[in-house]
């Protein structure tokens, strides 16, 4: 590369030629043309690496294009065509270079495939791509591109466009088996077929897994495959219709090292599943690995159900998650009915005493009239010293507890979702009264009835009732603010 295009004042010169705008109309100023063309002309000396560092910056080629030596493809004749030809685009880039311009890039995302930003393409020390995946065609051709030029990938990223109608069976996944050093692989949207499958158990460097399980999967394990053995895998996410598919992989593969596991779901889970579910997530990895243990029902919009149809879980169905001693984050949202008391919950608890989150059914709700008492609230918060995230409804109907001064044991800041917690508008200044004694010894963020997954019949007025607990707080707290040093919080 030329002395000149290594001094960086030059390089901004140059791109700040090409890259006057017009202050009114927002569009490149036609007066500066005429520079771009002298700069083009002034560039040619340096030949090839000049237009290389120019193409890395431009949306607008058609100037600097023109300019060109004549070897080169000529502009589309659409006049009306922003930037330049295909053709013309293609040949620009291959510049006949040494060494490749991006040498040292490591982290690659761009939108579409088919953009123009295959001009990175030669990336020798790519570590990390994102792709977002909305035209098969240009999503395979690009992966295949890069499985070829980057064998030394370690992260891969596939971010379905939601707004494209792709049939994702049609997808060739083969191009993952070509990447040997993969440490992390996520694609939620996209199934994998069996080869890939074993293909990424044998990687000992993967640790972060996350994709799409087809229910015909688990069936497709040969028994001399089986069980297959991700032996350092840290964190895994499957995505399923039903939760047996899910129990099923499990029972057929190991996980000694993992400590994050997680399953979406579509469609509420039978009994049996549930606990068909817990026992295989014990028989696959150990107990004592696993910190975060996950099971999510998604609300999908436009479907309905019967309240009478769910069935309740109490503490005997929670009771699954007990082998499991070392959680950190426990969350549960599933489209059940929930029938937990104060003691039942803290008997639970006491088995984790590294607790940091606790999420029961935040996005379907309890479906309940009652909840945790505010004096088991506190009682939670005070077995707990690491708990910092909580969804539980309230009773507010219970007898609320007496302003104290010794809440010193509350964390300095943390969360609590109240989920679908009933309120009845006389019990609004008491709820304001014993949420603001909270409040004044540590930071708390708090809301109600922030998901549409929670369909009551009272659900309106109990959302409003719980925006009159805030804005009572926030008159209050407002007030402690001017006659005081109180620090301010945080109120949804």
């Amino acid at each position: 590369m030329h002395h000149a295009l290594q001094i960086q004042e030059i390089l901004f010169n140059i791109f700040g030629h090409c890259y006057q705008y017009s202050a009114l109309s927002g569009d490149i100023d036609q007066h500066s043309s005429s520079d771009v063309a002298a700069l083009a002309r002034t560039c040619r000396a340096f030949k090839e690496p000049a237009l290389d560092v120019l193409w890395q910056e431009l949306d607008e080629l058609s100037p600097l294009v023109r300019c060109v030596p004549k070897a080169s493809h000529q502009l589309s004749s659409e006049d009306d065509m922003p930037g330049i030809d295909h053709k013309c685009f293609l040949n620009l880039l291959k510049p006949p270079m040494t060494e490749p311009l991006f040498l040292n890039v490591c982290k690659l995302r761009f939108q579409y495939p088919d953009d123009k930003h295959l001009l990175l393409a030669t990336l020798p020390s790519l570590m990390s791509l994102s792709i977002r995946l909305n035209d098969p065609r240009s999503f395979e051709d690009s992966l295949r591109l890069f499985a070829k030029i980057s064998p030394s990938l370690a992260n891969l990223y596939i971010d379905p466009d939601h707004y494209a109608c792709i049939d994702m069976d049609r997808i060739d996944r083969k191009f993952i088996c070509h990447w040997r050093n993969l440490q992390s692989f996520s694609c939620s949207e996209m199934p994998l077929d069996m080869t890939t499958l074993v293909h990424l158990s044998r990687l000992p460097a993967l640790v972060n897994l996350s994709f799409m399980l087809p229910s015909t999967l688990p069936d497709q394990i040969s028994l001399s495959d089986s069980p297959l053995i991700f032996s350092n895998l840290k964190q895994l996410l499957l995505h399923s219709e039903f939760l047996s598919p899910v129990s099923h992989l499990l029972s057929k593969i190991r996980l000694p090292a993992v400590t994050d596991l997680a399953a979406w779901i579509d469609f509420r889970p039978a009994r049996q599943d549930l606990s068909l579910f817990f026992a295989n997530v014990r028989t696959s990895g150990s107990p004592r690995t696993i910190q975060a243990l996950r099971l999510i029902q998604p609300h999908n919009w436009g479907e309905t159900s019967v309240p009478g149809d769910k069935p309740v879980l109490g503490l005997e169905d929670l009771q699954l998650y007990v082998p499991f001693s070392n959680l950190r984050r426990v969350q549960l949202d599933i489209e059940w009915k929930i029938d937990l008391t104060d003691s039942e919950l803290l008997t639970l608890v006491s088995r984790w005493p590294c607790l940091e989150e606790l999420r029961i059914n935040t996005i379907w709700g309890w479906n309940t009239l009652g909840g945790i008492t505010p004096n088991g609230l506190l009682q939670l918060l005070q077995s707990c010293p690491l708990l910092t995230v909580i969804a539980l409804p309230i009773d507010t109907r219970a007898e609320i507890p007496p302003s104290s001064t010794s809440l010193g044991f509350l964390p300095p800041r943390y969360t609590i979702d109240f989920v679908d917690s009933f309120i009845e508008e006389e019990s609004v200044p008491a709820i304001a009264a014993f949420i603001a004694s909270l409040m004044a010894f540590s930071k708390l963020h708090f809301h109600a009835w922030a998901n549409f997954g929670m369909r009551a019949p009272y659900r309106d007025v109990c959302s409003n009732r719980w925006s009159d607990v805030r804005s009572r707080l926030r008159i209050g707290f407002k007030v402690l603010f001017l006659v005081s040093s109180w620090p301010g919080i945080d109120i949804l």
